[in-house]
C-alpha cells in the first residue's frame, strides 16, 4: 500500500500591474481587493470585473480575480483570468505559477508541467515550482522525471519535510528503495511526529526484506495516530509473518473497531482464534491478491514452488474415458492466467473470471483468454447462458468452507459430458477448517459427500504438495469429478 502526494502549494503573491491604468480602474481594484481581504467574495468580483471592463490592461484586477475565483472553485474561470493576466505581464513568474497550480487543479497535468518549466526559466530559485512539477509529473507516471523534479527543490529548500516526502514516494515507485527510504529518513528527521512518513518508510522497509525496522516504524506510526487504520493492517502482516499471534489479533481487533477493512479483519481474526466461518469475504480475497499481483507469478512458482495447475492437467488427461480436448474451458480464479497458459492447448475457447482487477489485467497481457470477468465466481456462473465442457479450479476452494452453493451452480454450469477439475488443502477428520492462514482445509469425506448431493461422481484424485509455507509444505488433493 502507498500514500497519495502532498498538496500542491500556492505562495499567493501579487504580481506588478504591468501597465497604467485610469485611478478610477484602480480605485475599483483597491474596493475590490479590501472586500477580497475582507471575504465579501461576490462583491470582491464584481469590484474587479469593473476595473477591467475600464482598463482590460489591468493585469492586478486579472490576477486576483483569478485567485478568488479558484477559491470561490470556479477553477475555468480562474485559469480564464490568469492566462489573461499572463497575456498581459508574460515574463512575471508569480502569474505562470499560479496558471500552473490552476491547470493542475483542473488535472491538466502536461499544461500544469509546462507553466512549472516556465516558473523556473523565469526564477531558477523558485522551489515551489519545482515540486509542484514534481507533483505534475507524479500524477502522470513520470517517474524519472518526477525524482529529479524533486531533487531540484530539495536543494532550493532542504528544511520541507513534503519535498522529501513525495521524493521518497515517486523513488518508490520507481523502484529505487534505497533512495527512497533515505529520503523519508530526512523527511522524518524534519516532521518526527507525522506518523504518514513513518508509514512510508515502514512501507520501503517492508519491501527491501527489513521486517524488523518495518514494525518499528509502524509501531511508531499507530502510536502518532492511533486511528490510522492502514497502518495497523500493514503491522498485523508483519507481527503473523514473525509469528507474534497476540499482538496481531490486536491490530485485527483495532481496524474492527475503526471499521477499517472490517470484513478482512473479522476473517483474519476467525482464522487465528480457531473461528471456521463459512467462506472468506470477497473483500478480503480481493485485496489479497490485488495487493500480490505484481509479483505473484514469481513467489508462487519459485519462492512456493508451486506446480497444481501441472499436476491437474495431468490428472485430467490421465482419465482413459475422459476427452482430450475441451470446446469451453472456465478458469475460476484465474489470477494472473497460468491456468490459461498450460491449458491453452486443450481448449477451444478460453474464459476467466476472477475477484482480483489487477489479476484479471495481468491475466489478460498474457492473450489466452477468449474473454475475461472480474466477478465472484457464483454470481459469474449464475448469469452464465452457455455450458462450460471443462472448469478448472487451481488453489480456488480453499478460501470457501462451505461448498454446497459453489457445487449447486456448477451443476447447472457444467455440459452433461463436462469435467470438473479441483484442489483443495487436506485435512483430518470430517468437514471442513479455517486455519490460521486464512485459507480452508477441507477433508476428503466432505468433498465426497458434498458432490454426491450434487449429482458429482468422484472419477480420480490425487495427493499432492500444494505449495510451500515457510519452507514446509501444504499438503493437498486434486479432484476430477463428472456427472
Amino acid at each position: 500500500m502507498t500514500t497519495d502526494s502532498r498538496p500542491v502549494q500556492t505562495d499567493g503573491q501579487g504580481a506588478e500591474n504591468g501597465h497604467p491604468c485610469p485611478s478610477n480602474a484602480d480605485d475599483f481594484f483597491h474596493r475590490g481587493l479590501d472586500l477580497h481581504r475582507q471575504g465579501e467574495a461576490d462583491s470582491a468580483i464584481s469590484l474587479y470585473l469593473q476595473a477591467i471592463s475600464l482598463c482590460p490592461e489591468h493585469v492586478d484586477a486579472c490576477f486576483y480575480l483569478a485567485l478568488l475565483q479558484r477559491n470561490e472553485g470556479d477553477l475555468a474561470e480562474a485559469a480564464r483570468w490568469f492566462d489573461q493576466a499572463h497575456c498581459l505581464l508574460p515574463q512575471e513568474a508569480t502569474i505562470v505559477y499560479e496558471q500552473g497550480v490552476t491547470r493542475y487543479s483542473l488535472e491538466q497535468h502536461h499544461m500544469a508541467i509546462e507553466h512549472f518549466k516556465e516558473v523556473l526559466v523565469l526564477d531558477d530559485t523558485h522551489w515551489q515550482a519545482a515540486y509542484n512539477l514534481g507533483t505534475a509529473l507524479l500524477a502522470q507516471g513520470n517517474m524519472a522525471e518526477a525524482i529529479q523534479a524533486y531533487h531540484r527543490a530539495a536543494q532550493l529548500n532542504p528544511q520541507d519535510a513534503d519535498i522529501h516526502f513525495n521524493l521518497g514516494l515517486a523513488c518508490k515507485r520507481a523502484g529505487r528503495l534505497e533512495e527512497s527510504m533515505q529520503s523519508y529518513l530526512c523527511a522524518m528527521e524534519i516532521a518526527p511526529d507525522d506518523a504518514e512518513v513513518h508509514y512510508n518508510l515502514a512501507l520501503v522497509y517492508k519491501g527491501l526484506g527489513c521486517k524488523d525496522e518495518a514494525i518499528a516504524s509502524l509501531e511508531i506510526a499507530v502510536a502518532l495516530r492511533p486511528e490510522y487504520g492502514a497502518a495497523h493492517g500493514n503491522l498485523g502482516v508483519l507481527y503473523l509473518d514473525q509469528d507474534r499471534v497476540a499482538e496481531a489479533k490486536a491490530c485485527y481487533r483495532k481496524l474492527i473497531e475503526l471499521d477499517h477493512n472490517a470484513a478482512s479483519a473479522r476473517h483474519i481474526l476467525a482464522a487465528l482464534t480457531g473461528e471456521t466461518t463459512a467462506v472468506a469475504p470477497s473483500s478480503y480475497i480481493a485485496e489479497l491478491f490485488d495487493s500480490f499481483s505484481g509479483h505473484f507469478e514469481e513467489r508462487l512458482l519459485v519462492d512456493l514452488e508451486y506446480r497444481t495447475p501441472w499436476e491437474l492437467k495431468s490428472l485430467l488427461l490421465a482419465d482413459p474415458a475422459g476427452p482430450q480436448h475441451f470446446a469451453r474451458l472456465l478458469d475460476l480464479g484465474c489470477g494472473t492466467g497460468l491456468v490459461g497458459q498450460i491449458f491453452q492447448e486443450i481448449s477451444g475457447c478460453l474464459v476467466g473470471v476472477d475477484l482480483s482487477a489487477k489479476m484479471v489485467e495481468a491475466a489478460a497481457a498474457k492473450k489466452v483468454y477468449d474473454h475475461l470477468a472480474v466477478a465472484e465466481i457464483v454470481t459469474f456462473l449464475e448469469q452464465n447462458r452457455e455450458p462450460f465442457d471443462l472448469i478448472v479450479a487451481a488453489d480456488v476452494l480453499i478460501y470457501v468452507g462451505e461448498l454446497d452453493r459453489i457445487f449447486a451452480i456448477l451443476a447447472t454450469g457444467l455440459a452433461p459430458q463436462g469435467r470438473f477439475l479441483f484442489s483443495t488443502e487436506q485435512m483430518a477428520g470430517q468437514g471442513y477448517q479455517l486455519r490460521p492462514s486464512g485459507r480452508y482445509a477441507h477433508s476428503f469425506s466432505y468433498i465426497e459427500a458434498v458432490a454426491a448431493r450434487h449429482g458429482f461422481r468422484i472419477l480420480s484424485t490425487q495427493s499432492a504438495n500444494i505449495r510451500k509455507e515457510k519452507g514446509a509444505w501444504i499438503l493437498g488433493e486434486l479432484f476430477l469429478l463428472g456427472f
